[in-house]
């Protein structure tokens, strides 16, 4: 029987401190590792990432100034340059619960705890490695997303009992969610629970519950989840989420106090929080909540201009628009040279100027706001628009205001908190059956030129349909439903003739920009799959 050795593997150690870096390869080494890189940093070891692929990575947690171990590995899996087929081992001297709840969230597949011994080193990732290989086939299947192999391989697998049951279970029901197969994956995950109640497995049914929106049902799973294992921290935010769409944002609010008391530093637990307290008008928690957002995100490959410019927005009710002022300045700071983060930091400066009492800085702001939505117009998020609403209106400039609207319901028709936010805004200037009509007549023509494109495809007008909705979607760029259409006339072209790479790049940027909204995602899973299927002509 061969000797276990990593003589085969590449290996990337990271830590800040060059001792330990020294002693982690001499252990390595003395298993036959040849193959070895280290980075003294979170940023070295991100560009050590992207320019190659690792069997192994032992990065510490703790990595001085800059990204911690954390950070890392969520940057890594955010850019998909972290294979299925390597293994992210987080090293750490810390052992508090807010951190390892925190670094188990992101899914590291193993975590060891300093003074790190050789031997110690070894059992665990002999143990990790054997996972890694049992797996192997899998593993690639699932980066190449290949998602029937996936589950035909799992199959194959489970009927050997193998010693991985659990893990290929839960493999072959998140790749079932994924695809929408969600009649298949509830009955397996019942099936498993019929057994044993693994968390996990009743996860995935609150899941399904929720991505057929059935809030009501998914909520009380997934409070079950919790009560048998509050530390699965990732059930608190689904939780919230399915609370605020059954219309008890108050609820929403604390459950997702309660999941930062367990792991603090999940910037999108954050910005939720932040978000569900400015809706509930809890001014304390929402800037809280948007100042943590801020320093977590410094270092993060995950931070927006969004938590600056809120924070700023928070301290205008707040009555405190000279430390708003000291907000927006520093977003110019932080994202320098990113005409997104200027136009969204000068529509909230002129709010701030207007609080100041400054009426010309803030018209002033405001123009530089307008020409750099004029000039990068696919920079126009939900966000901006609706900061570059209320500085028009400020201003008494209600033809633009309402420009703004329209272009914002455009992108935005079916999506209740935006248009909630449109009404009120208007509602608190009198404006509300204005605004109502508006509303109406924005999304009545988006029906009508949905309908027409849809009707052509039907009626097997296949060019006409793309010509239809590709202009729609140049004047929609972030519209859901017109990108998911005109994603469906290109795949049924292909279907009828033959797929070429510049149809596929462009269908698939198409679903792409139909974002992540839950109402639309078994349907780009759908395309996704069937743009899988015609790259294989290529």
């Amino acid at each position: 029987m061969a000797l276990w050795s990593l003589t085969d593997k590449t290996i990337l150690i990271v830590d800040d401190f060059a001792e330990m870096r020294s002693l982690m390869r001499s252990m390595v080494a003395a298993f036959g590792a040849r193959h070895i890189e280290v980075a003294a940093n979170g940023e070295d070891a991100v560009a050590a990432l992207e320019s190659r692929r690792f069997d192994i990575i032992l990065c510490d947690y703790n990595l001085g100034d800059g990204k911690d171990g954390q950070q890392v590995l969520e940057e890594a899996h955010h850019r998909n340059l972290l294979p299925c087929s390597t293994t992210f081992v987080l090293v750490t001297a810390e052992s508090t619960s807010q951190m390892v709840m925190g670094a188990l969230e992101h899914q590291p597949d193993g975590y060891i705890a300093k003074p790190v011994t050789k031997t110690v080193l070894q059992v665990r990732l002999k143990k990790l490695l054997a996972k890694k290989d049992s797996l192997g086939d899998i593993n690639k299947a699932l980066d190449l997303r290949q998602f029937d192999r996936v589950i035909e391989l799992c199959d194959r697998q489970l009927k050997n009992q193998c010693k991985y049951r659990s893990e290929l279970l839960r493999i072959k029901s998140d790749v079932l969610i994924k695809t929408g197969a969600y009649d298949q994956a509830g009955a397996l995950c019942e099936a498993i629970l019929a057994e044993r109640e693994l968390p996990w497995a009743m996860f995935d049914v609150g899941r399904i519950h929720f991505h057929r929106q059935q809030y009501r049902d998914a909520a009380d799973i997934f409070s079950r989840v919790i009560e048998r294992s509050d530390a699965f921290v990732c059930a608190y935010d689904w939780l919230a989420r399915a609370q605020e769409l059954t219309g008890d944002p108050a609820l929403a609010q604390k459950t997702l106090m309660d999941a930062i008391a367990k792991s603090s530093k999940s910037l999108l637990r954050l910005r939720a929080l932040a978000n569900v307290a400015d809706r509930n008008e809890d001014l304390e928690v929402t800037e809280q909540a948007r100042r943590k957002a801020i320093r977590v995100g410094k270092t993060s490959v995950l931070r927006e201009p969004g938590d600056y410019t809120g924070l700023a927005k928070t301290l205008i009710r707040k009555d405190s628009a000279k430390e708003a002022m000291k907000v927006i300045e520093s977003v110019k700071y932080a994202f320098r040279d990113d005409p997104s983060a200027e136009l969204e930091a000068a529509a909230v400066g002129s709010q701030v100027y207007s609080a100041l009492g400054n009426d010309k800085a803030s018209e002033a702001t405001l123009e530089t706001a307008i020409d750099l939505a004029s000039k990068y117009p696919e920079l126009v998020s939900a966000a901006a628009g609706m900061d570059l609403v209320q500085a028009c209106l400020n201003h008494g400039r209600k033809a633009e205001a309402n420009e703004y609207v329209r272009n914002v319901v455009m992108n935005n028709h079916d999506n209740a908190d935006v248009l909630e936010n449109i009404t009120r805004m208007y509602g608190e200037i009198g404006e509300l059956q204005e605004i109502n009509e508006l509303i109406g007549n924005t999304q009545a023509e988006i029906v009508r030129i949905n309908n027409e494109g849809v009707d052509l495809l039907k009626g097997g007008k296949i060019a006409q349909s793309i010509e239809l909705f590709s202009k729609a979607a140049k004047g929609m760029p972030r519209n859901p439903i017109i990108n998911l259409n005109a994603a469906q006339s290109l795949i049924t072209m292909m279907k009828e003739s033959h797929p070429t790479k510049s149809a596929l790049e462009q269908t698939l940027s198409y679903i792409r920009a139909a974002g992540s909204n839950e109402a639309h995602k078994e349907r780009q899973t759908r395309l996704l799959a069937a743009c899988r299927e015609l790259s294989v002509c290529l």
